[in-house]
């Protein structure tokens, strides 16, 4: 269930993002680029959640 946050979170910031950067520099904004770029976000966020699970710092976090 994150990840599909993290996913819904990832594609509605990044289209946020490249339309306001669209606007500024003037040109057309490209959908398929931003949820694209949303998507690789996403990879990119499990992929770090995953080695850090493989690394052990997950449970030095919940150490108190």
């Amino acid at each position: 269930m994150r990840y599909l946050v993290t996913l819904f979170w990832a594609i509605l910031l990044s289209n946020t993002a490249i339309f306001i950067i669209s606007a500024v520099d003037g040109v057309p904004f490209n959908a398929m680029l931003a949820t694209g770029f949303g998507v690789v976000i996403t990879i990119f966020i499990v992929l770090l959640d995953t080695l850090n699970r493989d690394m052990g710092i997950s449970d030095v976090a919940q150490e108190k």
